[in-house]
């Protein structure tokens, strides 16, 4: 019988106490990650959403954000310059590289002709590759940014920035049709054949030669929406393929909208809109709205972009050459290229990047650049005027001579300059520093800092522009 009076000596481990027991530390399984669920707190596992913060966490899969993703492939990233150098001065440095298919060597010959430019020349070749980086450059953007600072109506940005919204799918509907072809031959390759080749027939009725604002992309928008996408919408429906066939069309109708966004009739009424309010008419006093067709297609970028061809070919070649156009063991190289092109053309890329391939006195050679026009912001004097920072990393490499990095910051007539040259010109230094003076002061620069040095590491984009990492302190969310 239990011992309640405690009359005996009591045997260890059999004690009736009341003391507390503590549960005994256990640790975390590392391989245990459970699955998130918002009703109900879930027990400690080794599961964390900021694991791509924490490099030392042995995880299986990473619970990132998109922005971390982007951060952790710029710090990965090969430099373009470098991969550049790669396949134009050592592999296709002859054009009998063995290889090469049928008319890729031609191609690279169209290109480099494309890209030879005499040296009074230059200035102007730059600039032009400047203006066909930024979409809302010229006086039309500059008034409506006035019309953006100076208004209070919540109404007027918010039509303001409906109007740059189809305007930029209007530009690009081009681009939007590519897109729209290359998704429905891909969904087409995952149905049935019988479906797919259904799918074929009403794509046949699309115009993917439309002009961008043309009536020709409203009929593309209302066979998308009255044919295609009800199509798609019954064989998931039928199959139960809720997987990337669903996905693609999911897609698909967001093409649509910007098709029908585009349309050139909308965009004349956004603008009509938008001149009901003084804050508009102020700025834009004597403007005919039937001649806003013609300014948005003269607009600097737009004539930039035609008449920047090599754009069109580096990109095919590129295209060309991940699909094996280039040789098997070049794959690898143009895929590292179209990488650190999309990569810089992110929206999380909060700088201007520009890409020249140049080939002048029978040399060639590759730059990259990265310009904020504004990294302090605009700071306002006593006066009221405005003083502007610029900060800007050039990185180049030149055939037959090497690698270059330069660093720059400029402010109201005054720089502070850094240049990484190839250790080859050790000797030449002091005659680099005495030229790059000089050429600072045929332009009024006034030269507060200026380093030429050789042998030093290359300059990470991340180090020189701090403020990508500025988003850090935003929420993380992966989409």
């Amino acid at each position: 019988m239990s011992n309640i009076l405690k009359v005996t000596t009591p045997v260890a481990g059999y004690e009736n106490t009341n003391s507390v027991r503590t549960n005994p530390v256990r640790n975390t399984d590392p391989a245990i990650q459970g699955q998130v669920n918002p009703e109900k707190v879930m027990k400690p596992d080794a599961r964390s959403d900021s694991a791509s913060q924490d490099q030392n966490v042995g995880l299986k899969f990473q619970y990132e954000s998109n922005y971390d993703n982007f951060i952790q492939q710029m710090r990965e990233m090969p430099a373009m310059a470098e991969e550049f150098s790669k396949l134009f001065f050592e592999r296709f440095s002859t054009l009998a590289e063995s290889g090469l298919q049928d008319g890729y060597a031609q191609q690279i010959a169209e290109f480099l002709a494309m890209v030879d430019v005499e040296p009074k020349e230059l200035l102007a070749f730059v600039k032009g590759q400047g203006n066909a980086s930024i979409r809302f450059n010229g006086a039309f953007f500059s008034l409506l940014r006035q019309v953006m600072e100076q208004t209070n109506s919540v109404e007027l940005k918010s039509l303001v920035l409906d109007f740059v919204r189809r305007y930029t799918d209007m530009a690009e509907s081009p681009h939007i049709m590519h897109n729209i072809g290359h998704l429905l031959e891909t969904l087409k390759g995952k149905m049935f054949q019988d479906a797919g080749e259904q799918l074929e027939s009403m794509s046949g009725e699309l115009n993917y030669k439309a002009g961008a604002g043309s009536s020709g992309m409203e009929e593309n928008a209302s066979i998308l929406k009255e044919k295609i996408l009800p199509f798609l919408n019954r064989y998931i429906s039928g199959t139960h393929d809720r997987g990337t066939l669903r996905d693609m069309t999911a897609q698909l109708a967001a093409y649509t909208a910007r098709c029908e966004n585009s349309s050139g009739v909308r965009l004349m009424e956004a603008f009509g809109e938008l001149m009901k309010f003084q804050g508009m008419q102020k700025y834009f006093q004597g403007f005919d709205p039937a001649m806003l067709m013609q300014v948005l297609g003269n607009t600097e970028f737009e004539k930039s972009v035609r008449q920047q061809k090599w754009m069109d070919k580096l990109a095919s070649l590129i295209d060309e050459g991940v699909s094996g156009a280039a040789g098997s063991e070049n794959k690898a190289v143009f895929r590292n290229l179209m990488q650190a092109v999309l990569l810089n053309e992110s929206v999380y890329m909060p700088v201007l990047h520009m890409m020249i391939p140049l080939q002048m006195n029978g040399r060639l050679m590759f730059a990259e650049m990265w310009i904020d026009p504004d990294a302090e912001g605009d700071r306002r004097e006593e006066d009221g005027s405005r003083k502007r920072t610029v900060q800007g990393l050039v990185k180049f490499d030149v055939q037959d001579v090497g690698f270059f990095d330069l660093y720059f910051i400029y402010q109201d007539g005054n720089i502070r300059l850094q240049m990484n040259c190839p250790e080859a010109l050790d000797e030449s230094l002091d005659a680099i520093r005495r030229d790059i003076t000089q050429i600072l002061a045929e332009n009024e620069i006034k030269t507060e800092e200026l380093f030429v040095e050789s042998g030093q590491r290359s300059i990470p984009v991340s180090e020189a522009f701090p403020k990508i990492f500025e988003r850090k302190n935003s929420i993380n969310v992966r989409i």
